[in-house]
C-alpha cells in the first residue's frame, strides 16, 4: 500500500510490536512494522489510543473494504 505512514504508540494484537497508520487515497489500515500485518480500523478499534484518535479525527470518513 502506498500512501502516509504515522506512527502511533499502540501495539499488534499478535506479536505486540508498534503499529502505524497507514493512509492512502481510499483506505485507512494500522500496519506492525515487526510482522507486517494490516488491521482495518474496526478489528483495533478497542485498541485506539490518544494518538491514533487524533490521527484519525483528521479525515472526515473512513472507507472499510
Amino acid at each position: 500500500m502506498l500512501g502516509t505512514s504515522i506512527p502511533t504508540t499502540m501495539t499488534c494484537p499478535a506479536c505486540e510490536g508498534p503499529l502505524d497508520i497507514l493512509r492512502s487515497c481510499r483506505r485507512v489500515r494500522m500496519a506492525c512494522t515487526s510482522c507486517q500485518r494490516q488491521y482495518q480500523i474496526h478489528e483495533v478499534a478497542d485498541r485506539l489510543d490518544e494518538r491514533a484518535e487524533e490521527v484519525l479525527s483528521r479525515w472526515t470518513a473512513i472507507i472499510y473494504d
